[in-house]
């Protein structure tokens, strides 16, 4: 079975963990590193107006032919130019499996870009991978993708003056497996992995108990 990109495809259970972090409804939202745009195509009916911005122009073909709804709006920016969206300001900013892909040492920078745009109280969405030894069995890990502990993302926030409402967990072994198959499929063979619907129903159970070993999901407010 071939790769593809479609979100029913793609969607997972770390995706419906972040659509289940707050209630989204009529809120003013800025979703950073969209991607394929599976925020969007689940949220987007909700909010009152998203942006979704991205660098990698191919992701924001894909969103632009996935999502439909009048209230999103795709840009193609980076996070460091976020302060040039003008005076409009967010109640809330997802900050979605990015952080780690950020330029090492420049996370406070961008939450401190991140809390500029947001109005006062607003929240602060992020999931990341967690740090423990299921780092080994992250392919990307060997590329450079960080893994953070719970300690990091406490200094990272507290650093850019937002405080913590919740920080959770979820993943487990399925999870992992399910990525460590999918890097492989998708990277040698550009297919999907097999048995995927037996993996994609194990690894959604691992979500929504706010206990895992894979993903932290975190909540903050500016303050």
């Amino acid at each position: 079975m071939r790769f593809s990109e479609d979100i029913q495809d793609r969607i997972s259970g770390k995706h419906l963990e972040n659509l289940r972090m707050i209630n989204f409804k009529n809120k003013k939202i800025l979703d950073i590193g969209c991607g394929a745009g599976i925020f969007e195509q689940y949220v987007g009916s909700k909010a009152k107006r998203i942006i979704a911005i991205d660098v990698n122009k191919k992701d924001l073909e894909t969103a632009k032919k996935n999502v439909k709804n009048r209230n999103v709006y795709f840009k193609e920016l980076g996070i460091s130019g976020i302060k040039n969206l003008g005076k409009e300001k967010f109640e809330v900013v997802c900050m979605l499996d990015v952080i780690e892909h950020l330029p090492k040492k420049s996370e406070i920078k961008a939450l401190e870009n991140i809390h500029y745009v947001l109005k006062k109280n607003g929240r602060l969405l992020i999931s990341t991978p967690k740090k423990n030894a299921s780092v080994f069995l992250d392919p990307a890990w060997y590329f450079g993708h960080r893994h953070y502990n719970r300690k990091q993302l406490e200094n990272f926030l507290g650093k850019s003056s937002f405080e913590i409402e919740k920080i959770y967990s979820g993943g487990g072994i399925f999870e992992i497996l399910s990525m460590f198959l999918f890097y492989f499929y998708k990277w040698m063979f550009s297919s999907e992995i097999p048995f995927k619907k037996w993996f994609d129903k194990r690894r959604n159970k691992e979500y929504g108990h706010q206990k895992g070993i894979v993903h932290w999901f975190a909540i903050a407010r500016k303050i």
